[in-house]
């Protein structure tokens, strides 16, 4: 296995501290160890969708509070009806893209 310089110490630090050699620390460290994969390029676009999700119910919620801050009319009524449905289908539609099947809701 092969350190730059700066690993290298890190890592020989780490093994003194722990009271082993550097073979046994590498050993130890590999069984013991935790790995995390990286993000697959859906899971990133399912995130991005995610917080796309998040800003329109955010901006939906302060709909929803200027509605009832300064009364509703049939007017702010439909628009909020028409956002609320807007969202629903965009997350319908999510829920389709990461099954991978057209219609398994």
């Amino acid at each position: 296995m092969k350190y730059g310089l700066d690993k290298y110490e890190i890592m020989m630090n780490k093994a003194i501290v722990a009271g082993l050699n550097r073979s046994e620390y590498i050993r130890q460290a590999s069984i013991h160890c935790t790995v995390t994969e990286r993000l697959k390029p859906k899971d990133v676009k399912a995130i991005r969708d995610l917080q796309g999700i998040a800003e329109n119910l955010n901006r939906i919620a302060k709909f929803c509070s200027s509605i009832l801050n300064r009364g509703s009319t049939n007017e702010n009524l439909v628009q909020l009806f028409r956002d609320i449905y807007e969202c629903r289908d965009f997350i319908l539609s999510l829920i389709k893209t990461y099954r991978n099947t057209p219609d398994s809701i």
